[in-house]
């Protein structure tokens, strides 16, 4: 049935476009789209990594599908996986995910939006093993995204000038079906957004610099639930433009800095280390040879975290703590090649490079350890393995 959602809502909407497009009316200088148009992509992507000795393959095959018209828009997307590592050769689905945007003014929409849930929504001892050999926040991987229950959501997002600059304001509310079964899952419940954007030109680029919060209440599942708990802050910052006068180079960068709170699950066993503070860098260059657009891009991503765990036995207290964090440098090299007036051609390659490293300490009484992490009363334990991985991948998109 997932496979054949796309199709059947691209001939349900391919019929509705002439109606949607007789029933608005594009004014100049609304920043509103003209016209309806449909956008159907599919890829093909091979990712290999190494954390120390552990090596794993991932092999995805992501598709989308996307309408556009002047105050209309919808979008769906999905990915199967394969995943190859020491523990487990794991074939699975992402969420199918669907999102309909009601344009009512230029800088104002509301979204409605949902997700089926992964295949598999629950995982099974040896899918946590494979997950977790590679899993940081620091690495690109589809399979982190396995082991999520369905969702609906909506959203709204409105804009106001002020002077010289647009302020932006968003928020959202989500909800997720609790998970039924017994193996582990990432079930978030009911989730809490909202956002703050200024916008600003100076000399003909544009910087964007936005505040976001997110709150979500789901309990531990009876300790099966692999969510943190809790929500995140951040802030973020983007800035684009036009290199040179004549504009025949152009970037994109952008800066951000996402830190949680009440996360006192952070330590799940689907992941290598805990998940915490996470502060990235990348930038994009983006220029025309012919018809074909190059973009070279490096994208530099930190991690850090910790947990600790204490018991009580008797008058004696044990702790266990543990400090972790992550980085990685990527780069990648990707061309659009149009042709036959509709088509673009999409081939990509990547490398990553970084290291993980983590450290656990056993302070007093019986030793409390995780899989991987255990030490001694008393000793300390410690890790740092190097990242290294690279990428390929090629798609194909249609416009009509």
């Amino acid at each position: 049935m997932i496979v054949r959602w796309p199709f059947c809502l691209t001939a349900l909407l391919t019929i509705a476009a002439p109606w949607l497009s007789a029933q608005t009316k594009v004014q100049p200088d609304t920043g509103q789209a003209t016209g309806v148009h449909q956008t159907l992509t599919v890829s093909t992507t091979a990712r290999s990594y190494a954390v120390g000795k552990i090596d794993v393959a991932e092999r995805v095959a992501p598709f989308s599908w996307q309408l556009t018209s002047p105050r209309f828009a919808l979008n769906l997307a999905g990915e199967p996986v394969q995943l190859h590592s020491p523990a487990e050769q794991l074939r699975a689905w992402t969420p199918l995910v669907a999102r309909a945007d009601l344009l009512l003014r230029a800088g104002d929409t509301l979204s409605v939006y949902g997700r089926t849930g992964s295949s598999p929504v629950m995982l099974d001892t040896l899918a946590i093993r494979a997950i977790s050999a590679v899993n940081t926040s620091v690495l690109d991987l589809s399979s982190q995204s396995l082991g999520v229950p369905a969702r609906v959501g909506v959203r709204g997002i409105f804009s106001f000038p002020v002077g010289e600059v647009v302020l932006g304001v968003a928020a959202a509310l989500e909800r997720e079906a609790r998970p039924v079964g017994l193996g582990a899952t990432y079930w978030q419940g009911t989730t809490a957004h909202g956002s703050a954007t200024i916008n600003a030109l100076l000399s003909e680029r544009q910087l964007a610099i936005g505040f976001n919060l997110s709150y979500s209440n789901a309990d531990s599942l009876g300790g099966r639930n692999q969510f943190a708990g809790g929500g995140s802050a951040g802030v973020r910052a983007d800035f684009s433009g036009g290199i040179d006068e004549a504009s025949r180079w152009w970037f994109v960068s952008n800066a951000f800095y996402s830190r949680p709170f009440n996360n006192v699950r952070n330590d799940q066993p689907t992941r290598l280390i805990p998940s915490g503070a996470f502060v990235g860098l990348s930038g994009s260059l983006f220029t025309q040879t012919g018809a074909a657009t190059w973009s070279p891009s490096v994208t530099v991503l930190h991690e850090s975290s910790g947990a600790e765990v204490s018991v009580l036995q008797g008058t004696q207290r044990a702790r266990t703590s543990l400090s972790a964090s992550a980085w990685s440098l990527a780069s990648s090299l990707s061309v659009d090649i149009p042709f036959a007036k509709i088509f673009t051609l999409t081939p990509e390659v990547g490398a990553v490079s970084g290291a993980v490293s983590s450290s656990v300490q056993q302070s007093t009484g019986r030793v409390i350890g995780r899989r991987g992490r255990s030490a001694g009363v008393g000793s300390t334990d410690a890790f740092r393995d190097p990242i290294r991985g690279r990428w390929a991948g090629l798609g194909l998109s249609a416009r009509f």
